[in-house]
């Protein structure tokens, strides 16, 4: 029977996941949520609170959140159960890919089951507070009803292509690109079965699950979008002139959840003239790739084999958290990470070669593979984005495994008079064998520089757990780390200045935001920041460089121009500090403060008249502003 070998692997994998939880355990970020973690945790307890239709068209792909929401609102919001429900689900992913495995080419498909058990990235992304583990989950089910389309004496197989569909379409809610996936499933089910029905069904079960997102994103946010509205940016991120081939900030220094969505919009208006809708920013973006790839074909071609090539690259390639810092919590990790994808990529250059005559039963496996691949490469690459295509590969490494067995059982049938087969079947092996080797020699081949994610991630760390007055001593050795593990990392030096001056020690954040600003000129935030830093060390000339820089950068930003016609007011320079306190009020007229500053400034000018305005506002917006009401009596004293 399958079911116990089945139910064995389940057991293992869930084993193997728990034992890894009770190793990171104690370790000082296990209950921190960096990254999109946060921005999904916010986005699901908003959902378990009722808001289940939320406002706008969806710009992140929503089944993660909607899956936390509901563990929210039956067991709580824990970490730690989080993450063990991950674990379960990581476990049955392992169990559905061995049963896929077993469909495809036998008994010995279970291998592919059991690699995905040990395989260390497939671990980590099962702990870690991300849709991955999910998307793994749908990945491997896709799988197993595309390969046994005929299962049960092939009774209704409609059936598994409708729910091909629907795992298809909750796919494309977790990952958007796996929507491209239904071009070699369709393909599939017109070659294999000859029965058009079957496609229909594939479809049906696809647009049941997607068409009520669309719906909602209609109702919500005036367009319909069949899954989210960040086509654009991803294509800009990935393509534009100069891009490295994975995730960079439309904006310096940017990059968490809101900062995207928000960053795209506004540069968009900027650019457009108009508050843009969502499938206009998506446009515009679209449109600026494109240009990108048509005015420099050449280098465009260059970029995209680079994508290719990380895709298929042994490095785990980390946005916010990595691999390498959770492995030095964990043994299990350590010892495990000798399996990467490079030797995973080496397995199924093996399979493939081994089972080529098998290809009329694997091909579909191939087909969603390169398929899967090239959708990566269109954008940008991380690893948790090319996680998909392990359980593909595993299967294929599975396929050459069991026609090693074919292999072997004919040659020992083979008479001594037909040595000639015996010499076809050793050529066979050895180029095999080659092929996985040249792969995973050609998969470690650097081609990123993991240390800056590393650092990035330490800093994370010790942002989140600064918030804590508690964790002061973790916080500082988490800082220091990220400093060791790249000097000058600007994204290190921002965290670690920021902190500085949150702590009141503005003179020992300067050089860090100066050394950020070194690799960063155009991060707007350091440029003001560090103008503070520098005001309250009353050098205003310095202070008021940076300031005008951030207004360069960011011409909308408020307190960007509070802050320099303050310093100019220090330096003596009131009429230009006049013209930024009114930019100020031209962005945002409600903040007493600035009506209060600038009604001072005017006053000190002898434009009473001017100022007695400003101050009234100051005190209509801040009744309780006693500055801002002295002010009013004075300039009316004045005025009589």
């Amino acid at each position: 029977m399958r079911t116990l070998p089945l139910a064995a692997v389940w057991l293992l994998a869930f084993a193997v996941r728990v034992l890894y939880l009770w190793q990171i355990a104690d370790a000082p970020f296990f209950g921190l949520r960096l990254g999109d973690a946060e921005a999904y945790h916010e986005w699901a307890r908003r959902i378990a609170a009722g808001d289940w239709l939320g406002t706008g068209v969806f710009y992140q792909a929503p089944l993660y959140p909607y899956c936390l929401a509901l563990i929210y609102s039956t067991v709580g919001e824990s970490v730690a159960v989080v993450r063990l429900f991950q674990a379960m689900l990581g476990a049955t992913s392992c169990a559905l890919l061995g049963a896929a495995g077993i469909a495809l080419v036998g008994r010995v498909g279970l291998a592919a089951g059991l690699a995905l058990v040990i395989y260390p990235s497939a671990i980590f992304y099962d702990g870690l507070l991300d849709k991955t583990s999910l998307m793994a989950f749908l990945v491997t089910a896709l799988l197993w009803l595309l390969v046994t389309r005929s299962g049960a004496s092939g009774r209704r197989p409609w059936m598994r292509w409708f729910g091909a569909g629907a795992v298809l379409g909750l796919l494309t809610l977790t990952r958007e690109n796996a929507l491209i996936l239904a071009v070699p499933v369709l393909v599939f089910a017109l070659v294999t079965t000859r029965v058009r029905a079957h496609a229909v069904c594939f479809l049906t079960g696809l647009l049941i699950v997607l068409i009520p997102v669309g719906l909602r994103n209609l109702s919500r946010g005036g367009e319909f979008q069949l899954t989210t509205a960040q086509l654009g940016p991803n294509l800009y991120i990935g393509n534009r002139a100069g891009a490295s081939g994975t995730y960079e900030s439309l904006v310096v220094g940017h990059g968490s959840a809101a900062d995207e969505r928000e960053d795209a919009t506004r540069l968009a208006q900027q650019a457009l003239g108009h508050p843009p809708t969502p499938r206009e920013v998506s446009r515009y973006w679209t449109a600026r790739a494109w240009t990108a790839i048509l005015e420099q074909p050449g280098g465009a071609l260059r970029l995209f084999a680079r994508k290719v090539a990380m895709t298929f690259g042994a490095a785990e390639i980390a946005d916010t958290e990595t691999q390498d810092v959770y492995a030095e919590w964990s043994g299990l990790l350590r010892v495990l990470n000798v399996f990467d994808f490079g030797v995973v990529l080496g397995l199924a250059a093996f399979g493939l070669v081994m089972s080529a005559s098998e290809w009329r039963r694997l091909w579909i496996v191939y087909a969603l593979a390169a398929t899967y691949a090239l959708s990566v490469a269109a954008f940008y690459v991380l690893g948790r984005y090319r996680f998909p295509l392990v359980p593909m590969l595993m299967l294929m490494a599975a396929g050459g495994l069991a026609q090693c067995g074919r292999v072997a059982g004919t040659a020992s049938r083979i008479l001594p008079a037909e040595a000639g087969r015996h010499a076809s079947l050793g050529r066979q092996a050895l180029l095999a064998v080659a092929a996985g080797v040249i792969a995973v020699l050609v998969a470690h081949v650097p081609l990123a520089d993991e240390r800056g994610a590393r650092a990035a991630h330490y800093a994370a760390i010790a942002t989140a757990l600064a918030s804590d007055p508690t964790r002061t001593r973790d916080v500082s050795q988490f800082y220091e780390r990220a400093l060791a593990a790249v000097p000058g990392h600007p994204a290190t030096e921002f965290a670690v200045a920021t902190f500085l001056s949150r702590s009141g020690r503005h003179t020992e954040a300067i050089p860090h935001y100066r050394a950020a600003l070194a690799l960063w000129p155009d991060h707007a935030e350091a440029h003001f920041n560090l103008g503070v830093a520098l005001s309250s060390n009353t050098r205003f000339d310095e202070a008021a460089h940076h300031f005008a820089a951030s207004i360069r950068l960011r011409p909308d930003d408020a307190d960007a121009h509070l802050a320099l016609a303050r310093a100019l007011v220090a330096l003596d320079r009131a009429r230009d500090a006049i013209s930024h306190y009114e930019h100020a009020l031209a962005i945002n007229p409600n903040v007493a403060a600035v009506h209060n500053d600038l009604g001072t400034t005017l006053a000190n000018e002898g434009r009473v008249r001017e100022a007695l305005p400003h101050f009234e506002r100051a005190v209509a917006l801040d009744p309780g502003n006693e500055l801002a009401r002295q002010n009013v009596a004075m300039a009316r004293r004045m005025l009589q």
